[in-house]
């Protein structure tokens, strides 16, 4: 029997990490778009990129591999001194604001909203859920 700390790389840990290479990715391109390199009509509703937009872009990224560090943690692989909770809820935000994120986008006019960042919400959203279900942590 596996002593009470060692956990099983289940499909819900899998999930987590899929999901944070996912935040990261998207992370990526909105470093692209602050540095003013990336296509910008898949995003801000394909308004040019002015220096307001692309302060939102840096800070989006951060959100987002804030976003990916939060499943990573819910799915076990960082954190054991950071209370359990941050990750448990975090985790539901981040169901809930992807979501919100796929509606926005699918609702906004440019085709690289509708077509690449709304189903990719819909995705994070789905195994940001599917992480949801990695057993917690027990309590001493």
């Amino acid at each position: 029997m596996p002593s009470t700390g060692a956990r099983r790389a289940g499909p819900p840990r899998i999930t987590g990490a899929i999901a944070a290479v996912g935040f990261l990715v998207i992370a990526g391109y909105q470093v692209l778009l602050a540095l003013g390199i990336a296509f910008s009509g898949a995003a801000w509703g394909g308004a040019t990129l002015t220096p307001t937009l692309r302060l939102a872009s840096a800070v989006s990224a951060i959100v987002l591999v804030l976003a990916a560090l939060i499943v990573l943690g819910r799915a076990g692989y960082w954190g054991p001194r950071v209370p359990a909770a941050i990750f448990r809820w975090g985790v539901w935000v981040l169901v809930g604001g992807m979501a919100l994120s796929a509606l926005a986008n699918f609702a906004s006019p440019t085709i690289g909203e509708r077509f690449f960042l709304g189903p990719s919400a819909v995705l994070l959203a789905f195994l940001c859920f599917a992480t949801t279900r990695v057993p917690g942590r027990r309590r001493n």
